[in-house]
């Protein structure tokens, strides 16, 4: 079909394309780049590829028989597919399991070569027509035709997918570029393998070529936005030859009867009409393809106008926000955007990286950001990349983020979280040379790309929105702070006010401590000087001498006991207070507690009743520590109950529908018909030195109506039942001496846990 010279030329030209390829690659890119190794990988595999097209094609190359040239090919075209399944995944920037598909292709490629050049053990080559069975010609090249569509459509899938998931305009106008790419490969690796005569695999280079340019070139064409302006261009070319026709077939038409009919008069009239007529009607034509083919237009000045005077009088930061980027979004049909206040986070003598630029968030609005969804804030230091080109441009694109070679430098977190966002352009604000806030704006609807007049527009908006952003930004700074102050104030009345309490309630203590320490050294003193002036005057009898030691003794106990409970505190306040856990019967705890008071109960005539406690489950807990906290209970409804009250102890298993041990608890609440407890009171009573009622009006009595202690039973109460892992809680419908309404007192205690950690309110409650 060909001479040798013809050969030779055609292959020298195909090898100077290669190697100005590979030159351009190198040259723009350098090696740096894995797409750019990659593609100087794909363009080398396909030099061969393309010579051994154009030697099939030329019958040249007598020392390669044509047989080899093509197993070659096969092989070639394997390996062409699987450089272009990775190069497809780096154009793409999709991570992940490369060595897995590198191990699998190479694998496939040395099996087929194994196979092809009969190296693997094998059975007979049988006849097709005699059990149907596949030559290993046929077998290899269906093994390798396998491989070759496995990996080409993966790559195809890949492109799809991404395509479908992004919505960047301007990431798509590049797929749409790849898709090209790979339609022009698929089908000259498909002329070959059907067996057609390809003219030395011309559209695979044409693929090479685009492949080239669409990597190597960052400002691609816009596809959409070209093939419109054809369209365009089409339609009114053929409105404009229709209209010349019609007008030179009407004016004909409309002469020829007339006398004296002159063929260059009659031109003349028609270029006359058709002067006054078709420009006014051309424009008409061209600007009603516009708007349903092209890309819409929209009055620049009239749309900064309106914007200026919608903004011009916000004073309020969020209403500001929404007004401009819903403006903005409704005029130029974008799907979402969003407004970001910038502040600018010094630390003085830090170096460069704590000080960065805080972005929050102020509002967003548009698909993919619903509403009352808080914006994502976010943080870039000042010698970012995206920083330093959005103090040099007036706008910047994701697509640029992405691709250009000089924001690789980003932080990962940086580039994380703008990614986040999934917006389209960033256009900053600046005030007074200060960067303020940040427009973002995600695609349009129509999916088009922002052309010059969008930023155009966008930039001059974003000089409109400067000096009401500033205006805002300080206004909502006063209030912010105005607002911190406030707060402030309120933190610390309630600050004075439990200082305040403290204050009082250690005034009160010592009062109590003095009058509670007093009664016992009084009647110590006074025994001890009675039982000195007898033992002087020889008239003490064993009867005296046996009542005075029993009254000191009273008095020591008493001593003791109130130093025993400031000890307690102390091991409560300091997290040492220790536990000997075994297994304890709240029944044999609590009949133990009301043993100690029948004397107290009689002489006040209340009655205390016990129900429920025989049916609760037996806990792990220290048995001594809780007839404390029980004694405590009990004693405080003695005491704030009239005489003749009642009291009663009631039990509840908590754990009967749980579903884990650890998940199970017994409430035990201790009652009484008492004066009852103010609600503020409530959240008072367990602090330390804290007493219901006026100090001046202390009794010292243990079990007497209103008597009461240096404000420390329930505290100490409160500390065993938090370090069994338990709560402990007062509820009361008020205070009132005449109705009485009565306390409750609720214990809720672990029952196969010991010793655990506090658990807030809102865990119990879910626990339940």
């Amino acid at each position: 079909m060909g001479t040798p010279n013809l050969l030779i030329g055609l292959s020298m030209l195909g090898s100077l394309l290669y190697l100005l390829l590979i030159f351009s690659v190198l040259q723009r890119r350098g090696l740096r780049e894995h797409s750019a190794g990659l593609l100087v990988d794909f363009v080398l595999c396909s030099w061969p590829w393309t010579l051994g097209h154009l030697a099939l094609w030329l019958d040249g190359l007598p020392f390669l028989p044509p047989p080899l040239i093509e197993r070659l090919l096969l092989y070639n075209a394997l390996l062409l597919s699987i450089i272009f399944f990775h190069l497809t995944r780096t154009f793409l920037r999709r991570d992940g399991y490369s060595r897995r598909w590198w191990i699998t292709g190479l694998v496939w490629l040395l099996v087929s070569i194994l196979l092809g050049e009969q190296l693997l053990p094998r059975p007979n080559p049988i006849q097709p027509e005699s059990n149907g069975a596949l030559p290993v010609d046929t077998l290899t090249f269906w093994f390798l035709t396998i491989g070759w569509a496995a990996f080409m459509g993966s790559a195809l899938w890949l492109s799809g997918q991404t395509y479908a998931q992004i919505q960047q305009p301007l990431h798509r106008n590049r797929i749409t570029y790849w898709f090209t790419v790979m339609g022009l490969i698929i089908a000259d690796a498909l002329l070959f393998l059907t067996g057609s005569t390809t003219p030395g695999g011309g559209l695979h280079l044409i693929g090479v070529m685009i492949a080239t340019y669409v990597i190597l070139t960052h400002g691609l064409p816009d596809v959409r936005h070209t093939a419109r302006r054809i369209i365009s261009y089409l339609i009114i070319t053929a409105l404009t030859v229709a209209l010349y026709t019609a007008g030179i077939l009407a004016t004909q038409y409309a002469f020829q009867s007339v006398p004296g009919y002159s063929s260059w008069l009659a031109g003349a009239a028609i270029a006359l009409v058709l002067a006054i007529i078709f420009d006014p009607l051309s424009k008409m034509v061209q600007r009603l393809v516009n708007q349903f083919i092209s890309n819409p237009t929209y009055d620049l000045r009239r749309l900064v106008q309106q914007y200026s005077a919608n903004i011009s009088n916000v004073l309020d930061l969020e209403q500001l926000a929404t007004m401009a980027i819903t403006f903005i979004c409704n005029e130029l049909q974008i799907r979402r955007g969003a407004v970001y206040v910038i502040h600018h986070v010094r630390r003085p003598g830090q170096d460069w990286p704590n000080d960065y630029f805080k972005l929050r968030g102020i509002v967003g609005t548009g698909e993919g950001l619903p509403p009352g969804i808080e914006l994502p804030e976010g943080a870039l230091q000042p010698q970012s990349p995206v920083v330093e080109n959005l103090r040099d441009l007036p706008s910047l694109s994701q697509y640029d983020i992405d691709l250009l070679p000089k924001f690789q430098g980003t932080p990962p977190e940086e580039k994380a979280w703008l990614a986040n966002l999934n917006m389209d352009i960033y256009v900053p604000i600046y005030a007074s040379g200060e960067w303020i806030g940040l427009l973002t704006f995600g695609p349009k609807r129509s999916g088009d790309r922002y052309f010059d007049q969008d930023l155009d527009l966008l930039r001059t908006l974003a000089d409109q929105t400067a000096v009401a952003l500033e205006n805002a930004r300080l206004f909502d700074d006063l209030k912010y702070r105005n607002e911190k102050i406030e707060q402030l104030n309120y933190e610390l009345s309630v600050a004075n006010e439990k200082l305040a309490r403290l204050d009082q309630a250690k005034s009160d203590f010592i009062g109590v401590a003095s009058h509670e320490l007093r009664t016992p050294m009084t009647q110590i003193r006074g025994y001890s000087d009675m039982l000195l002036d007898m033992l002087e005057s020889d008239s003490l009898s064993p009867e005296t001498e046996s009542m005075m030691i029993r009254g000191m003794s009273k008095g020591v106990n008493r001593l003791e006991e109130i130093v025993n409970k400031m000890f307690e505190i102390s091991k409560i306040d300091t997290e040492t207070l220790d536990l000997s856990v075994e297994a304890v019967s709240i029944k044999e705890v609590i009949d133990d507690v009301v043993q100690e008071f029948d004397a107290a109960l009689q002489e006040r005539r209340q009655t205390l009743s016990v129900d429920n406690l025989a049916t609760l489950p037996t806990i792990i807990a220290d048995d001594d520590r809780l007839k404390q906290v029980f004694m405590h209970l009990v004693q405080n409804a003695i005491k704030y109950t009239p005489d003749g009250g009642r009291i009663s102890i009631t039990g509840r298993d908590l754990g009967e529908a749980a579903q884990r041990p650890e998940d199970a608890f017994v409430e035990i609440v201790v009652a009484d018909t008492g004066i009852g407890l103010a609600p503020e009171e409530l959240e008072h009573i367990f602090d330390k030195f804290y007493r219901v009622g006026d100090a001046r009006h202390h009794s010292t009595g243990q079990t007497k109506f209103k008597g009461a202690g240096p404000g420390l039973g329930l505290t100490i109460a409160r500390g065993i039942v938090t370090a069994h892992g338990g709560r402990i809680w007062g509820e009361s419908r008020g205070y009132d001496e005449m109705n009485l309404p009565g306390s409750e007192f609720h214990v809720v205690l672990p029952v196969a846990s010991s010793q655990l950690e506090l658990i807030s309110s809102e865990e119990f409650e879910a626990s339940l």
